[in-house]
């Protein structure tokens, strides 16, 4: 479709972005941090970015500058990874991940309601497939332009590429974004062409309105919130150290670079399939299916760091690892969607966001607190724990869902 031509503005903002998630450990690492520091960056970034998003989400949807927003976003990415490039000690980078991501956070909320808006609504499914398979994509660039630079150039160097790499979104956000994008098919009116047949509704990926701490009345949704935390907890209790400990173990920049590399291509080559796997399976059932993976990965890797400790074997784990979390992000969404109230998705979805975030921000300044006094595999029992927990939780979750012929959608 036409409309979906601005996705390409994207690619330069989420190839940057893909580099320095690893680029940040590894430069925390360099000015002398450990485990503990990389998840002391990472959770406040994270917190930060969680009460940004409903500031920016608010002022979105009172003045309906969603491309501003999105400029904002741009420009603090820019900003940031450019001043990261000169700095020279933790706290420098501690302020200047802390400041940026009020201003980062100003894309988060708008990207997918500004792609509902551009887009008619019978093809917002795979609107969305298409923008998350093209910035997954351009993340997995990221990593091998970060895999292959590191052997040329420096940490701070490869920032200051990355800060110009960003700006070309920039620059591309200011000529071609629109500010209120509405795309229309007229000839799903049956009636006179400028009738009005239903006002447009949205469902935003991440937060964009205030959220209730408090919990739903529906003992389901409850139940799956509480089993979101969990689950974001313990991804990020296994996700978040790994780059500090391939250091420890004596692993190249490069080589860390190529880890994380292998597990986001193999999670951006299953979310389409994943979005058919529930279609067949079922919403729940498909998750159970990712978290049930992820144990099972967990514990061989836990097993290979107590009695080898080889490096290429955690690597190739890691990467298996990418396969299952998109069976898990996927259905958590596609379940929120299912569950959530008529005119009150932006709440649910505002709650949801709450969970996930709170769940990553609790799991990152654990995790390398656990790892720096008691080593990396109690981290990883700890998550396996906390999956488990997880997987029996679910089933106070269940909810009814109509089988569809995948043929009607997909051909």
């Amino acid at each position: 479709m036409k409309s979906q031509k601005f996705f390409y503005i994207f690619v330069p903002f989420k190839i940057a972005q893909g580099c320095t998630s690893v680029l940040l450990p590894l430069l925390i690492v360099e000015l002398g941090g450990k485990a503990k520091e990389v998840g002391i960056v990472l959770g406040l970034y994270t917190a930060v970015s969680m009460f940004g998003t409903v500031f920016w989400g608010k002022i979105s949807d009172k003045f309906k500058k969603r491309k501003t927003c999105i400029l904002i976003g741009f420009m603090g990415t820019f900003l940031s990874y450019l001043l990261l490039s000169i700095a020279s000690n933790l706290y420098e980078v501690i302020l200047i991940q802390t400041f940026f991501a009020v201003l980062i956070a100003a894309e988060i909320p708008v990207t997918t309601v500004y792609i509902l808006r551009s887009t008619n609504k019978f093809h917002w499914d795979e609107a969305i497939g298409r923008f998350n398979k093209i910035g997954g994509w351009a993340w997995v660039i990221g990593l091998g332009i970060g895999a292959i630079a590191l052997f040329f150039v420096s940490i701070q160097n490869l920032f200051l590429i990355n800060s110009v790499i960003s700006v070309v979104s920039l620059i591309l956000g200011f000529k071609y974004l629109k500010q209120r994008p509405i795309h229309i098919n007229r000839r799903t009116f049956k009636l006179r062409l400028t009738q009005i047949v239903e006002r447009t509704r949205y469902i935003p990926n991440y937060l964009i309105h205030l959220p209730a701490i408090r919990l739903t009345e529906n003992k389901k949704i409850n139940s799956f919130l509480i089993s979101v935390f969990l689950l974001l907890m313990a991804s990020s209790l296994i996700m978040t150290p790994i780059v500090p400990y391939l250091k420890i173990l004596g692993v190249g920049s490069s080589l860390c670079f190529f880890a994380t590399f292998m597990k986001a291509s193999t999670s951006a080559l299953m979310y389409q399939r994943t979005g058919r796997e529930i279609y067949k399976k079922g919403t729940l059932k498909t998750l159970k299916y990712g978290i049930l993976s992820r144990v099972v990965l967990s514990l061989l890797m836990a097993i290979l760091i107590i009695y080898k400790e080889i490096a290429v074997g955690i690597i190739l784990i890691y990467a298996v690892l990418g396969i299952t979390w998109s069976y898990i992000l996927i259905p958590s969404f596609s379940y929120m969607s299912k569950t959530a109230e008529k005119d009150r998705e932006g709440g649910a979805f505002g709650a949801f966001n709450f969970f996930y975030s709170f769940g990553l921000l609790a799991g990152s300044f654990l995790s390398g607190i656990i790892m720096d006094l008691f080593g990396y595999e109690v981290d990883i029992f700890l998550a396996i724990i906390l999956l488990l927990i997880v997987i029996l939780n679910l089933k106070n979750s269940k909810i009814e869902e109509k089988k569809v012929d995948l043929k009607k959608i997909y051909g």
